[in-house]
């Protein structure tokens, strides 16, 4: 018979399991069905504030890269190119700029603005089992400070430079905004 301590230290172990497994997966290629639109997962809730936040402004920058099959080896490659039907990812992080540390009660969106149009791509915080979790399958450590979103290009978007944004709010109300590089290289475009 087992006594209570190995049932909850089976159920933490199963419930990591769970997480990591997501964490995993949380990058596999979005349906057809749902080109040119934000795939939409529930976020997590945010964890309790840290001690000593905030103390100062709200942080946040990152990059592009491209969500694929995560055992594609070109998966997460840095890159601002994308053909139609591909899934662009939207990779930042946030910090707390007087402690320097992780703002993990920040709530990120990239804005992605094509034909006239914006769609918001809500992300979402990659760190919720903790800095001390188990490393994810295709990481070097636990991504404890990132937040991830993803859009799939659609059939009718032009070809050419499209523009994004990202804005982030925590619990405490500070606001932080993220433009990429003005270099005309730097843009995301859409390529045939």
């Amino acid at each position: 018979m087992r006594t209570l301590p190995a049932l909850v230290f089976s159920a933490a172990l199963v419930a990591l399991s769970i997480v990591t497994f997501s964490s995993s997966v949380g990058q596999a290629q979005a349906p057809a069905a749902q080109q040119g639109r934000a795939q939409q997962a529930a976020p997590a809730p945010a964890p309790p504030p840290q001690a000593g936040h905030p103390a100062g402004k709200l942080v946040i920058w990152g990059d592009t890269a491209i969500f694929i099959n995560p055992t594609d080896p070109n998966n997460c490659i840095l890159t601002n190119r994308f053909k139609r039907g591909e899934r662009v990812g939207f990779r930042m992080t946030a910090i707390d700029g007087g402690t320097g540390e992780i703002e993990q009660t920040a709530a990120l969106v990239a804005h992605v603005t094509f034909a006239g149009k914006t769609v918001d791509v809500p992300m979402n915080w990659r760190g919720a089992a903790g800095p001390k979790a188990p490393t994810p399958r295709g990481y070097i450590r636990t991504p404890y400070e990132l937040w991830t979103g993803s859009w799939t290009v659609p059939n009718d978007a032009p070809v050419g430079r499209i523009s994004y944004t990202v804005t982030a709010t925590d619990k405490f109300g500070r606001k932080a905004n993220f433009t990429p590089f003005s270099a005309e290289a730097s843009q995301l475009v859409i390529v045939q």
